[in-house]
């Protein structure tokens, strides 16, 4: 892939985007670049990869506003539905869980982060350790807000709180309670009493969550 000189080396390739490695400016950096879908008429297809890259862009800077580590901006293209951000060197949440390593200090400083985007109204969308990238010796950064929305409303705080156990209960079922512990206390010391809300929130959704699988299993 080569995009304004770039050449970049794949390193992920989703549903919607792919990443690429890439130097910027001298800079190492990661472009990435929402893909053509060929089965949509080609001006929808345009304006739904112009706006989302837009709308991408616009939510990584409100949770920088809010005082959270997210990758700097380098270049937006939103013709292209390309974005060239900063590249953070170092493993995701995910796989650094899965060393064995204690990541409880890390996961209260995720929930600390988290309160703030939340308190200033910034939901990520796509919360799971997968879409947080740990530098060594340094603060988790948050990548990833392609599903991202500005709300304060509790549903939607609860949804974002249930993704990261969900994800949690996936993938590191024996340390469910212990990280989802840390991730809560960092919480409520931004959110204070409003986290409450939102964990009882978190509850509420779990327990729809399966009253619809007995549904399900009933039908089948």
């Amino acid at each position: 892939m080569t995009y304004l000189g770039l050449k970049g080396e794949l390193i992920k390739k989703g549903a919607e985007a792919e990443l690429y490695k890439v130097t910027f400016l001298g800079l190492p950096a990661i472009l990435k670049r929402r893909v053509p879908k060929p089965y949509r008429a080609r001006e929808l297809d345009e304006y739904i990869r112009r706006t989302r890259t837009a709308h991408e862009v616009t939510m990584m800077l409100h949770a920088r506003a809010c005082g959270v580590p997210v990758p700097a901006i380098y270049d937006v293209d939103p013709d292209e539905g390309v974005i060239v951000m900063e590249y953070i060197p170092g493993p995701t949440l995910r796989e650094l869980t899965s060393r064995g390593v204690d990541v409880k200090p890390i996961f209260r400083l995720v929930g600390f982060y988290v309160g703030r985007m939340h308190r200033g109204q910034v939901v990520h969308g796509d919360l799971t350790p997968a879409n947080i990238v740990v530098p060594e010796a340094e603060k988790p950064f948050f990548v990833d807000f392609g599903l991202s929305e500005r709300t304060g409303e509790l549903e939607a705080l609860g949804t974002d709180v249930h993704l990261m156990l969900r994800a949690l209960e996936s993938t590191h079922y024996l340390k469910v309670k212990e990280l989802f512990n840390s991730f809560l206390e960092g919480y409520r010391e931004v959110m204070g009493a409003r986290a409450e809300e939102v964990f009882k929130k978190v509850l509420e959704i779990r327990r729809r969550g399966r009253y619809v699988e007995e549904r399900r299993a009933k039908v089948r």
